[in-house]
């Protein structure tokens, strides 16, 4: 009994970590939806509603540290933020900051969901959060003053809003 037992637990990891994976890509075939045929136009893509914070790509080595389940649940929340599911996003953040609440990328992504969630104030408080824990990556600084522009301006805090883009500008080395 005890030989038929022993894969178990090798069994369970495996099955937990194939949970874990981010779904693969696929090709399209022939008739599926995807797929251009020769000499017929792609449809163009339905325009991006998300406020042009959500729209900037985060920066290409953002997802250099971290831990695997982290990054897959940032690349996760990203794709239903994409899909225009912000709630199932800010769920999919707050688990990754389950597990590692000191990063500030993870603050910083929930921040921009909450400003297209309509929730400025959290939004401004987040992005705060996440310059706290920033360590004086100034690019990641530079993003979050942007986020609490928009909160602020979300808010109808106008003078705020142009103290953050100051902030923001003087981080990046922008004029302004």
């Amino acid at each position: 009994m005890q030989r038929f037992l022993r894969p178990v637990p090798a069994l369970v990891a495996v099955m937990l970590l194939a949970a874990c994976a981010p779904p693969q890509a696929t090709r399209p075939t022939a008739g599926e939806p995807g797929l251009v045929e020769e000499g017929v136009a792609a449809p163009l893509p339905a325009p991006d509603a998300r406020p042009a914070i959500a729209r900037d790509p985060a920066p290409a080595d953002s997802r250099a540290t971290g831990s695997d389940a982290v990054v897959a649940l940032m690349g996760e929340a990203d794709r239903q933020l994409v899909a225009g599911n912000p709630d199932a996003a800010a769920a999919t953040l707050e688990r990754a900051l389950r597990i590692d609440a000191r990063d500030p990328r993870l603050w910083q992504r929930l921040a921009v969901v909450r400003l297209q969630q309509g929730q400025p104030a959290q939004a401004e408080a987040m992005a705060v959060r996440s310059n706290g824990l920033a360590r004086g990556d100034r690019a990641l600084m530079a993003r979050n003053w942007r986020i609490i522009a928009e909160a602020r301006r979300m808010a109808g805090n106008a003078a705020g809003a142009r103290e953050a883009d100051a902030r923001a500008n003087q981080l990046s080395g922008e004029p302004g």
